[in-house]
């Protein structure tokens, strides 16, 4: 069985018509499927109209709350609720085009090593249609940096229309309740060895039903400061290390351009010094320190590799016992 979550939240001008088309789009499945869309505390009418469809066709299945608790939230509650061997995540606007779909699950399926694929504008024959310059400029930029982190050849860390072998997105044990959990689940699937594979995509903001043109929910400054910590708890070396090697870098050029000072015009000890020695012996010996915590840093993120590992033994763990149970 395929099982699509689709988060939701005041999505009400534009999700009928792009649930309908996609509910549509699924009926070309030569298999099971179920589409389960997250109502995730919306104050508009998207629960209502999502209801509505649902009386229409038993293969939707509509899961909400009351309180609006973010993406990472939704996409959990949704993991919690989908039967399928195969789960696919995509956003609730079709901006990713329905299509993109059987193209997810295609790529799952050509290869047993493949164990999550994720859609990419920033791959050759992907790219952006008509969403502002400034988003798609921070999403090719920061995943970018992001890409230095995870340290390998993904180009996009942080969209959320994937397909995930089902088996292994459900033994993670998630946490992130907003956008963060794109990483959280990449950071995490990677750690246990899992192989990601990329395709490329178009993304493309459409106008809603009425035509008015898209509004975005998206804080820039939140997300990014977020995802700037993530990459420095992910490779401790962008923050601890860099900075560590400049202070004794520029400690040792000080003492260098001194000690040149002292030899071309002297050395006196009752004139103040061209560069004040301990200010040249705090700058290596901060640095130094500073190296040391990245060494800490890096340990600690073995130790949360284990966990990670150990978790997922546990939940499996877990389900034999239920299956045994039953």
């Amino acid at each position: 069985m395929i099982s699509i979550i689709v988060p939701v939240f005041n999505e009400e001008l534009r999700i009928d018509q792009s649930i309908s088309n996609l509910l549509d789009t699924l009926k070309k499945l030569d298999e099971q499927w179920e589409l389960i869309t997250v109502d995730d505390g919306s104050t508009d009418r998207s629960h209502e109209i999502l209801n509505e469809i649902a009386k229409q066709n038993e293969r939707l299945k509509v899961v909400s709350y009351s309180i609006n608790k973010g993406r990472g939230k939704a996409l959990r509650v949704g993991f919690s609720h989908a039967r399928g061997d195969i789960i696919v995540t995509t956003e609730a606007d079709s901006s990713w085009g329905d299509e993109i779909i059987f193209l997810l699950i295609e790529k799952l399926r050509e290869n047993p090593n493949y164990d999550f694929v994720i859609a990419s504008p920033h791959l050759e024959g992907g790219g952006y249609k008509n969403v502002p310059y400034h988003r798609s400029f921070l999403s090719k930029y920061g995943n970018k940096i992001l890409r230095k982190a995870f340290a390998n050849k993904i180009t996009m860390a942080t969209g959320m229309t994937r397909c995930y072998k089902g088996k292994i997105i459900k033994s993670l044990l998630l946490e992130s309740d907003g956008k963060e959990i794109h990483l959280e689940i990449l950071s995490k699937l990677l750690i246990l060895g899992y192989h990601p594979v990329e395709i490329p995509a178009v993304l493309e903001w459409k106008k809603d039903i009425k035509g008015k043109k898209r509004k975005s929910s998206f804080k820039a400054k939140k997300l990014i400061a977020s995802h700037i910590l993530f990459s420095f708890t992910e490779l401790p070396w962008l923050l601890f290390g860099s900075i560590g090697y400049l202070f004794i870098g520029v400690g040792i050029f000080l003492g260098i351009i001194t000690q040149l000072h002292h030899l071309l015009y002297g050395y006196n000890p009752s004139q103040p010094q061209f560069v004040n020695p301990i200010l040249i012996a705090l700058l290596i010996i901060v640095g130094l320190q500073i190296i040391l915590v990245n060494f800490i840093a890096i340990q600690n993120k073995k130790t949360y590799g284990e966990i990670i590992k150990l978790q997922k033994e546990l939940i499996e763990l877990k389900e034999k016992n239920t299956l045994k149970g039953n």
